[in-house]
């Protein structure tokens, strides 16, 4: 005798694999990116010219304004334009944690290839200053993870801020030059 057995199960395993993958997808697009340290895979070469744009970032509830000297920051993140043809512009600063759709909008307000944003916060207990930055290839949606540096010591915080931010400065330049495509000169 043969036993019928119920597709009913079968069925419904599409439609909980859906839910799944909507949720995961919600929560992979809420996730503060500055501080998960991690990059993107299979990310392409890069050719350049690229075009850089520098977006400083404040965190939930905090706003430090006595570092946002745009001097200081001319003269180290500016400076780290991987072709120096383009110049490095300023982006306006952003508030709030850093997601996959608050970079997908930073890609549409502005039209850079590449957009280095950047975060600071200060411990005042250590006398420390934390820097944090991502690199965000618009054209490819990708993110490059850059180390985060923590400066402390005696010296002022003006010091300890300009010492992170050349720090983040050789670090994105480093990352940027390791996906960069080298293209042959032809004989002729």
């Amino acid at each position: 005798m043969k036993t019928i057995q119920s597709k009913i199960p079968f069925r419904n395993f599409p439609l909980a694999l859906l839910v799944c993958f909507l949720t995961a997808q919600h929560v992979w697009a809420e996730v503060d990116l500055m501080g998960g340290n991690k990059s993107d895979s299979t990310i392409k070469m890069l050719v350049f010219p690229k075009s850089l744009r520098v977006v400083e970032n404040f965190g939930e509830g905090e706003t430090n304004k006595n570092f946002s000297d745009p001097k200081r920051i001319k003269k180290t993140l500016l400076k780290l334009d991987p072709a120096r043809i383009v110049p490095a512009k300023m982006g306006e600063p952003t508030t709030g944690p850093i997601t996959r759709d608050s970079l997908k909008h930073l890609a549409k307000q502005y039209s850079e290839d590449v957009i280095l944003i950047f975060r600071r916060s200060v411990d005042n207990q250590k006398n420390a200053i934390r820097h944090q930055g991502l690199i965000y290839l618009a054209k490819q949606k990708k993110v490059l993870a850059l180390k985060e540096s923590m400066e402390s010591g005696s010296e002022s915080i003006q010091e300890m801020d300009l010492a992170g931010l050349k720090t983040l400065a050789k670090q994105a330049k480093k990352v940027l030059h390791s996906h960069k495509f080298e293209k042959r000169q032809s004989a002729y």
